[in-house]
């Protein structure tokens, strides 16, 4: 990684000031904008606090609809089966223990751009698309976190950052907050929220999960939930959720994920003999939203945007189109340096027609989940009803409109 990295720290080839583009986390969201922009031909500083490679608390689910981006910045065959494992659909069990399986090739007339979704680990990922940002030209700066983001001036930002105790200033003509969950650059531009849901992950890796089959699983119980996925190579992603205002107040928070895991008797059983591979990360609380996701000079991407509950995994998905759209609106805005507020907001109206439908489920969904009795009564009528689960999982693909599971005949299936 050594030869590919193209830090700035220390540099004399170049100035450190005046780039069109700063972006703040170099995650899907934020290297995939960087090769965006960068293909267009303006220069793009990449900033990450981390040092490539690195591993992220993550599901690692990628939709079928993120692999056709994924595809198209990185060509079909960069993720190999050495990479990534195939996921065909996703399991449910609710917490009297029924189940129900939807498949993205499903029963109804929607086909997506592939008929799996795949699990990947986020340090292959990560890399892989903060190499595509550096060959298509924008300079990656690692280990650098933002201490300060100035109010607009003289036609630019200027960003205050600190690298082993050496604070460095740049300026860029636009700021891209793709920094993730609990985002400095929207917090600086006092465009986040917090919402009410009260939940945090804990993510490892395990080797010796037993009967892993080719769908990713969703455990669920009182206190959360448990996800499951095979990334490869015989390890699973296991994702475990705590509702923290439902969990033993007994137990302390490194406690949590071990509990989850034997408080679902099938997962239990399961992992009777699996070994962790990989530390147990955190991450959360989440339900973080914007009030808006623009400023002067400065737009939002990716989780910093909006995060409300990793069940549907839609971060990875959410990341990449959100660089699409930057890609197709803010671009041509950059061209011209129409970059205030008030010529950003279209970036808004894009992704409330991109995302508002799929917010909507994700909150029904999110309730859903937290009251184990309707969860309970709805697993039955999907499990009976497979062509349902079909198009909820397509949903949640990413291809299936979100406006066909909010129609009342849909709901109306699932309640009589």
């Amino acid at each position: 990684m050594a030869d590919l990295t193209r830090s700035v720290f220390g540099a004399t080839e170049r100035n450190m000031t005046d780039y069109d583009v700063a972006i703040v986390g170099a995650g899907p969201a934020g290297s995939a904008t960087a090769a965006f922009l960068s293909e267009r031909g303006f220069s793009v500083a990449l900033i990450d606090r981390a040092r490539f490679p690195r591993s992220k608390p993550c599901g690692e689910y990628v939709s079928p609809e993120a692999r056709r981006i994924l595809d198209h910045l990185l060509g079909p065959t960069a993720l190999t089966r050495e990479d990534a494992n195939l996921l065909d659909g996703m399991r449910v069990v609710s917490p009297d223990g029924t189940s129900f399986t939807g498949r993205f090739r499903g029963r109804h007339q929607f086909r997506g751009y592939a008929d799996c979704g795949i699990a990947v680990p986020r340090s292959i990922l990560d890399l892989h698309l903060v190499r595509l940002a550096q060959r298509k030209g924008a300079t990656l700066i690692e280990q650098a976190t933002l201490r300060r983001l100035d109010a607009p001036t003289g036609g630019c930002r200027a960003l205050h950052l600190r690298r082993t105790r050496r604070p460095t200033v740049l300026t860029s003509r636009l700021v891209v907050g793709a920094d993730g969950l609990h985002s400095r650059v929207g917090r600086q531009l006092g465009v986040v929220r917090r919402g009410r849901l009260n939940r945090v992950a804990f993510v490892a890796h395990a080797s010796g999960v037993v009967a892993m089959q080719s769908v990713g699983e969703m455990h669920v119980t009182h206190e959360g939930y448990v996800g499951l996925a095979p990334v490869g190579h015989g390890t699973t992603n296991v994702s475990v959720v705590v509702d923290t205002t439902r969990i033993d107040r007994r137990l302390k928070p490194p406690q949590w994920f071990q509990h989850m895991v034997d408080a679902l008797p099938e997962v239990r059983q399961r992992m009777a003999h699996a070994e962790y591979v990989t530390p147990v990360r955190g991450v959360g609380p989440f339900a973080r939203t914007s009030t808006r996701a623009t400023a002067d000079r400065a737009v939002l991407v990716g989780d910093a945007a909006d995060f409300y509950d990793p069940f549907t995994g839609e971060g990875i998905y959410a990341a990449l189109r959100g660089a699409e759209l930057i890609d197709s609106v803010v671009a041509p805005m950059l061209e011209c340096d129409q970059l205030d507020a008030g010529h950003l907001r279209v970036y808004d109206r894009a992704r409330r027609r991109e995302f508002a439908g799929k917010w909507l489920v994700e909150r029904i969904i999110s309730w859903t989940v937290g009251h184990s009795s309707v969860l309970n009564h709805v697993a039955r009528r999907l499990r009976s009803k497979p062509d349902l689960a079909d198009l909820l999982v397509g949903v949640t693909g990413n291809f299936v409109p979100a406006r066909r599971v909010l129609r009342p005949g849909f709901t109306l299936q699932l309640v009589f």
